[in-house]
């Protein structure tokens, strides 16, 4: 528990701090710009999420599955770091073609009332950085290098796009927010990129080593691409589809409902990042009785520091909403479903990782589908009938799908 507690805190205080950063860019934004400009922002967001996502192929939890169980072996990391990189680069070239030529597409039927052609122009250009923004750090946390990675992968994107926001309305420069976002990537990549290089020489790790890892590595990670795809799909799928049905200022109501639902799981999220290379390490030892504990001490941590963070965005919805602008209090009944949501999944503890960490990843892949297929439908169903009160009952339903049903596995494998 002391231990978790620990590395779990140093995470927490980076998200605390990266999610202030994160909310205070949404407030400038929605007041500065508009709910339009806000929808536009998080709608750009979630794209080069997606590419990401399919730059990375399920490397970035790979990373934390295989570091600490080979950590002694320097050789084999500098092989199979030298393999990710490699994978991640020829990944993320792909993915910039395809937004290219898919640019006029999308800008169709994502944006329907706003030109983005020039924002997926940038977007093109800024996918190979972004795409290793989000892998490297996750090389820290697999040698349990826990503060920087929590500062990359928590903090630094954020409280950089923030000091560009404010230096914009300072000077009254009228820089454009996405244009921030897109240059704030680039610059901490580099950084991070030279960092991480210099961290890896003094441990006497060589990516440019001659020879080649043995492992099939995509074999392993593509069931990890898929469940984080899926995670990813069901967080913005309700994004994608409300900007379809209705508009990027719904867009924007409902990205600040999701935003305010979000610290609920600040526990979570912190645990997880912190526990999974140590579930890893139990597990390859077969280490049971470590595995069993860790996620019981999880969850006593968060059951106790969720609850108040729900019951003050329960009680008081319509205060947190309007610090985005009195425009976002009609969206009361759409934070309260929503938060109902985020319990529930912080409630479950850390079934994904545990079920990725454990070798389960195939099985956790399959009730994702599930899911999606569950979010997609319900989407499609209510959305046209309650607006984005239908979104977020089809998150609740969804969410707790797989969670449940996570669990219920988990406990039949006598993992938990």
């Amino acid at each position: 528990m002391k231990d978790i507690l620990k590395g779990s805190l140093v995470i927490f205080i980076f998200k605390v701090f990266g999610a202030i950063s994160l909310f205070l860019v949404h407030i400038l934004i929605s007041r500065y710009y508009g709910a339009q400009t806000l929808g536009v922002f998080n709608l750009i967001l979630a794209l080069m999420i997606i590419g990401a996502i399919l730059s990375r192929v399920g490397l970035d939890m790979y990373i934390i599955r295989i570091i600490p169980s080979i950590e002694t072996d320097n050789e084999k990391i500098s092989l199979f770091l030298k393999e990710v990189f490699k994978i991640v680069f020829i990944g993320s070239i792909l993915v910039s073609i395809l937004f290219y030529l898919f640019s006029s597409t999308i800008d169709q039927y994502i944006f329907k009332s706003f030109d983005a052609s020039n924002y997926l122009l940038g977007l093109v250009i800024v996918m190979i950085p972004f795409a290793f923004f989000n892998i490297l750090p996750e090389v820290f946390r697999g040698f349990h290098e826990i503060k920087r990675y929590s500062f990359f992968r928590n903090l630094s994107q954020n409280i950089t796009v923030l000091t560009l926001l404010f230096v914009s309305m300072f000077f009254n420069l009228g820089l454009d927010p996405i244009y921030i976002l897109y240059s704030s990537t680039i610059v901490i990549t580099l950084f991070l990129a030279v960092l991480l290089f210099r961290f890896l020489k003094q441990h006497s790790i060589d990516v440019t080593l001659n020879g080649k890892y043995k492992d099939k590595i995509l074999s392993y990670s593509y069931p990890m691409f898929l469940t984080s795809s899926m995670m990813f799909l069901m967080g913005y799928i309700d994004s994608f589809m409300i900007s379809y049905y209705l508009d990027e200022y719904q867009v924007g109501i409902y990205s600040a409902c999701i935003k305010l639902s979000f610290t609920i799981t600040f526990i979570l999220a912190s645990i997880n990042g912190f526990i999974a290379p140590k579930i890893s390490q139990a597990h390859s030892k077969g280490d049971k009785d470590r595995v069993k504990q860790i996620y019981k001490n999880s969850v006593k941590l968060i059951v106790l520091t969720s609850s108040p963070i729900f019951l003050l965005l329960y009680i008081f919805p319509e205060f947190f909403l309007g610090l985005f602008g009195d425009e976002f209090k009609i969206a009361t009944l759409t934070l309260i479903i929503i938060n109902t949501a985020f319990v529930i999944n912080a409630l479950c503890g850390s079934v994904g990782y545990l079920l990725n960490m454990t070798d389960n990843q195939h099985i956790f892949m399959k009730i994702l589908v599930v899911g999606l297929i569950l979010n997609v439908v319900l989407n499609i169903i209510l959305i046209p009938m309650y607006d984005i009160n239908g979104a977020a009952i089809a998150t609740l339903i969804s969410m707790s799908f797989w969670n449940i049903t996570s669990l219920i596995i988990l406990k039949k494998k006598k993992i938990v």
